[in-house]
């Protein structure tokens, strides 16, 4: 029988403010593996924190704690956390996807001391991030780990790598938030957790709200490349304009057009790649005919566009949220002209605290538009696609941003 216990991976917004909350409210004991000593000692110190949950659509709050955790940390507690995951049933893995490499070999050397253990149980982990194909990658660093074809043989039989879509969003907490808990979290309140049915060894966990769904490849697909997309293009936009707070762009409508279009660009690409529907795509809590509603965004909403844009030499790149979906809009028949737009707005996303921001900007100013295009969406210009692609691109950031057009017309 699985033990009622779940070791989250991550000890950030969405390892401490969504999964730690779904599985604390159906009674599993938490064991935190966090990256940072300093927080890590902090939350053990405190024994305890804090949520702030926004009820969506309202003003409404709900403040709570969670507490009687264990937490260790993975770079001076190593033999703790392999401990921990060599006795469990379920594993959250909730990180950026510059940590899967050190994530999964320490996940294959916990596979290795379960097998020593004669743990036999299944392990599922469950991949709880916003990016590509998180099983395999997870599961190749494990792979890597292991030593001989029997330890190789035991990960693939009594491990799955289960992937999850995450539809709660933890925005910066407020001063006032802080504090009251320098480790306060702001988080939505969606419970909503689509999880891949076909990708567990062992028996989902029980008492967690779920949605078994099939055709996750698709479905994780369609999340990031025109769920998160159109959030990150609302925060491209907003910076662009000056903006400050992700419900100021969400107010314009001129700009949920273009994320809409986007999207319509996205869908397009992706239910083509892997015959399916929107329809059954689209599991979020939002309609697929979702309409301009200014009535519904709550200006005491304070999420950052900071926060939300952070990081755009990663959302910019071959294969995250605007340049991915494009290509599959243009391999299959569509000129995606809205995510090549959202694609340039964020070439204009700045922020001195930064440092992706900052060096996109820097390149920019010494080696324009056209190579920062090229470099940092990972374009290969001698393939006809993507080199129209990157026009469309560049066309957009002279669009979107006021240079003096006779600078422009002689700019190489």
């Amino acid at each position: 029988m699985a033990k009622k216990e779940v070791v989250l991976i991550g000890a950030g917004k969405i390892g401490r403010g969504y999964m730690a909350d779904i599985f604390n409210r159906a009674g599993y004991k938490l064991i935190f593996l966090g990256h940072t000593e300093s927080k890590v000692k902090q939350l053990r110190a405190q024994g305890e924190y804090t949520i702030f949950m926004n009820h969506y659509g309202t003003d409404d709050w709900d403040v709570y704690k969670i507490g009687g955790y264990d937490i260790y940390c993975m770079g001076t507690e190593y033999a703790q956390c392999l401990e921990a995951l060599a006795g469990t049933n379920y594993v959250t893995v909730n990180v950026y996807p510059e940590a899967c490499e050190s994530i999964g070999r320490m996940i294959g050397d916990a596979v290795k001391l379960r097998m020593k253990n004669g743990n036999t149980q299944p392990l599922d982990v469950l991949t709880c991030v916003n990016f590509q194909d998180p099983a395999n990658i997870l599961r190749g660093f494990a792979l890597e780990q292991m030593e001989n074809e029997a330890q190789k043989a035991f990960l693939q039989e009594h491990v799955g790598f289960v992937e999850t879509l995450i539809f709660r969003n933890g925005a910066d907490p407020t001063p006032e938030m802080l504090a009251q808990d320098p480790m306060a979290l702001s988080m939505s309140d969606n419970t909503h957790w689509p999880v891949d049915k076909e990708a567990f060894k062992g028996c989902p966990p029980e008492g967690i709200e779920m949605d078994l769904l099939d055709n996750f490849a698709a479905r994780l697909c369609y999340k990031v490349w025109a769920g998160n997309m159109g959030h990150c293009g609302q925060a491209f936009y907003g910076r662009l304009r000056g903006q400050t707070y992700m419900y100021e762009p969400a107010l314009q409508k001129d700009i949920f057009k273009n994320n809409t279009l986007a999207r319509r660009e996205a869908s397009f690409g992706i239910c083509s790649e892997y015959n399916a529907t929107p329809e059954q795509l689209h599991t979020g809590r939002f309609s697929i005919k979702e309409r301009f509603d200014p009535s519904r965004v709550s200006k005491e909403d304070k999420d950052t566009i900071d926060r939300v844009g952070a990081d755009p030499a990663r959302k910019l790149r071959r294969n995250d949220r605007f340049i991915g979906p494009a290509l599959l809009a243009m391999k299959h028949g569509q000129v995606p002209f809205f995510l090549c737009r959202g694609a340039a707005a964020g070439f204009y996303f700045v922020n001195p605290e930064d440092k992706a921001a900052c060096e996109i900007q820097a390149f920019i100013k010494e080696n324009g538009i056209e190579k920062a295009v090229e470099k940092y969406c990972q374009l290969d210009l001698s393939d006809k696609n993507e080199n129209f692609l990157h026009q469309l691109i560049v066309a957009n950031y002279y669009d979107l941003g006021d240079q003096d057009p006779a600078d422009i017309a002689y700019m190489r």
